[in-house]
């Protein structure tokens, strides 16, 4: 039952909906122009609050002529923070009918405001001259050369991925476990990836191998696709500059290009230093400037799916970074609309997603072994250099009134949103009518799902495959409900 709902509950995050026409007039109509609008509004000024600094000197009176320990000055006030009346946190619970089903929202979560004194409205395009950019990659990653075209060997290939598991099975054997832990279930799913992998190991022929060869080409097929290695570490532009990919050698773990289970950030200083080791490769790519975000694990995922330890430490680490414009980082979240049934039963079809711009890899030993860098977003101009913004204390309406008509729920299972995070941030938006995107500041409401389909282990399922996602995304700027699936 367990896979059964954690696939159910992986599909419902690939797929998603347009929002249907609720029965009750939304807060705010898209693609009527209002954003435009508002994006060509006078600039708001700066947002500066003077602070004094309370010394000794200024605030005698404050100080008991006995002692003569110095006043600490007051802590530095976010100025971004005061002008929109935003809370340091918020706490509250409501609940309600939603498309098919009961929904409870509680909502614990710190509110986290950039400390910057403008927030401009940014528009671009995705990817960069490949050409160019591939040039300085290569230079950068390979040397001066000589360069190869990577062979290919199917074997080759899977020899790693095939001993990374066998380790894994091994350990497994030696590791005591104590009652209660899903040993058999991490076990069987360990010895099926094995056997699969040593099957299509067994079948590969030497058809399947083809030599690196010296490479002769130019730097103009970074324009379709580019690869390029040394014979020890290569990397590859795909999509004339919408995706930059990185490996260095052949590694056997387990990297993701989602959102890790369980996001945690670094637990001690090798981690620390790990994780800024990932940010300076990034920066040194001149794609933009990141900062850390996250660092797991190659095997959290599992222990913390199995309810087990998993008894093997595999030394790989994933990362995942942000992409920073104007002190202002862009979240890579999805949402979660409900369940495909709810969906369908809603009328709502399933549509492609379009993809924020996304940084995340994977570390060996504080070596960046694996990157990549998805929808690298190029600045084209300015479009309003500090955009009005909507108070918090609307953006909170917001909320609690479109959280209930934006979620698919299977009639009679009821669900709870918990909120831990209200974030503010940019998000790519597209431009209407043209092939340009906006930065726009938007508000995230990001939590976790407590659903229970009425079998044991449903909630603790739910809460580990959907523990950070945006369950609302709101403009910042004129308060209408963004789908982060869809782009607008």
């Amino acid at each position: 039952m367990r896979k059964s709902c954690m696939f159910i509950m992986l599909f419902v995050l690939i797929f998603t909906g347009c929002l249907p026409t609720p029965t009750e007039e939304v807060v705010i109509h898209k693609n009527e122009g209002t954003l435009e609008q508002q994006i060509s509004a006078t600039a708001a000024p700066a947002y500066r609050v003077e602070v004094p600094v309370v010394t000794a000197e200024t605030n005698q009176a404050a100080i008991p002529a006995e002692t003569e320990e110095p006043v600490e000055a007051m802590p530095e006030q976010n100025s971004l923070r005061l002008a929109l009346g935003a809370p340091e946190r918020v706490k509250e619970t409501i609940d309600g009918e939603a498309v098919g089903g009961r929904l409870t929202v509680e909502m614990d979560a710190a509110v986290e405001i950039p400390a910057v004194e403008k927030v401009p409205v940014l528009r671009g395009q995705v990817g960069y001259e490949p050409e160019k950019a591939a040039e300085r990659i290569t230079k950068l990653l390979l040397g001066d050369g000589p360069y190869i075209r990577s062979g290919h060997s199917e074997r080759g290939y899977l020899q790693p991925q095939i001993e990374f598991y066998q380790r894994w099975l091994e350990a497994l054997e030696q590791k005591p476990y104590g009652p209660g832990a899903d040993y058999d279930a991490l076990r069987q799913n360990l010895q099926e990836n094995f056997d699969t992998l040593t099957q299509i190991y067994r079948d590969a022929t030497g058809a399947d191998d083809r030599p690196s060869k010296p490479w002769t080409g130019s730097f103009e097929d970074a324009r379709e696709a580019f690869s390029i290695s040394d014979g020890e570490k290569g990397f590859g532009i795909i999509g004339g500059g919408e995706m930059f990919s990185y490996g260095a050698g052949n590694h056997g773990c387990t990297s993701s290009g989602i959102l890790p289970d369980n996001p945690r950030g670094p637990r001690n200083e090798e981690e620390k230093e790990w994780l800024q080791h990932a940010v300076d490769f990034a920066n040194r790519l001149g794609y933009g400037e990141v900062i850390p975000q996250f660092i797991n694990d190659d095997d959290e995922s599992t222990r913390m799916r199995c309810e087990t330890e998993t008894g093997f430490d595999s030394g790989y680490k994933h990362f995942t970074l942000l992409p920073v414009y104007e002190g202002i980082p862009v979240y890579p979240y999805t949402l979660f609309y409900g369940s495909d049934t709810g969906r369908q039963a809603a009328g709502v079809p399933f549509t492609r997603n379009l993809e924020q711009e996304h940084v995340f890899g994977t570390l060996y030993n504080g070596e960046v072994v694996k990157f990549q860098w998805n929808s690298p977003f190029t600045v084209t101009g300015v479009e309003n250099e500090n955009v009005p913004l909507l108070p918090f204390e609307r953006i909170m309406e917001i909320f609690k009134r479109q959280v209930f008509m934006s979620v698919y729920l299977d009639e009679g299972w009821p669900m709870t949103y918990c909120v831990t995070k209200v974030q503010f941030s940019y998000m790519r938006v597209q431009v209407r009518d043209k092939k340009d995107y906006y930065l726009l500041p938007v508000w995230d409401f990001v939590g976790y799902v407590d659903h229970d389909w009425g079998t044991p282990g449903d909630k603790a399922v739910s809460r580990a495959l959907f523990n950070s996602m945006s369950i609302l995304t709101i403009n910042g700027v004129d308060g209408s409900i963004l789908d982060r699936f869809l782009g607008y």
